[in-house]
């Protein structure tokens, strides 16, 4: 009991100390902000500006905006603290890899699911869209949200060194994306139709994702331990 509650305290003072770092850089974390609301924007005024556009699209734009962000958290989570020279003093702490690890996820977590909640909201507001702001779509968006800060602190861990990761995370974390993807998109379009939507089938993607990170943070240890 006394090693989890450790690791609990571990996990808490490094998503803390991320948090006040990006405060201290607030045209990075507005630039972000403002991004999700531009898109939010621009995609509620094709949608209400073009017909026969659907949820499909509104869909398919959720999508690409949540990819993006993984993207973006890869190159701002691990890859960070090496630019910035402090990812051997995580490693040296005097706590395992899966500790960081999960710190790492908690906070990519948090900021993917807050730009995604600023991008659907911005977007049901313009568009005049009442679904947007269901339990049902919301609850879509923070499971999606899970998996894809799973996808990027994975990927940032692997790739921390690599010369080309400009190139590789955005394709690593489209294939690692891409299954998921998959298997949410039928959940989110009869989300945002406004449509019922199987208990099995929210179960399925929760269990995805919550499977999806548990595999990754039991590969971090080796993985942070090779780099």
């Amino acid at each position: 009991m006394g090693e989890v509650m450790s690791g609990i305290r571990a996990i808490a003072a490094i998503v803390r100390r991320d948090i006040l770092l990006d405060l201290r850089r607030r045209v990075e974390a507005g630039s972000m902000l403002v991004f999700s609301l531009a898109a939010g924007v621009l995609t509620a005024y094709v949608m209400k500006g073009v017909a026969g556009v659907n949820a499909a699209a509104a869909s398919v734009s959720l999508v690409l905006v949540l990819i993006f962000l993984a993207v973006f958290g890869s190159l701002s989570s691990f890859v960070r603290e090496a630019d910035r020279g402090t990812l051997d003093g995580l490693r040296l702490a005097p706590v395992g890899a899966e500790v960081i690890f999960l710190a790492k996820f908690v906070y990519s977590f948090a900021v993917i699911t807050m730009q995604a909640l600023v991008f659907i909201m911005s977007l049901g507001f313009f568009a005049q869209i009442g679904v947007m702001f269901s339990p049902v779509v919301l609850m879509l968006i923070i499971v999606s949200s899970m998996y894809l800060a799973a996808v990027s602190s994975f990927t940032s861990a692997i790739l921390v060194f690599s010369e080309a990761r400009a190139v590789l995370m955005p394709v690593m974390v489209l294939v690692l994306v891409l299954p998921y993807v998959q298997s949410a998109a039928p959940s989110i379009v009869a989300a945002l139709l406004g449509g019922n939507i199987g208990v099995l089938e929210v179960v399925w993607l929760v269990l995805a994702a919550l499977a999806f990170t548990g595999v990754t943070v039991w590969l971090s240890r080796y993985i942070l331990e090779a780099v």
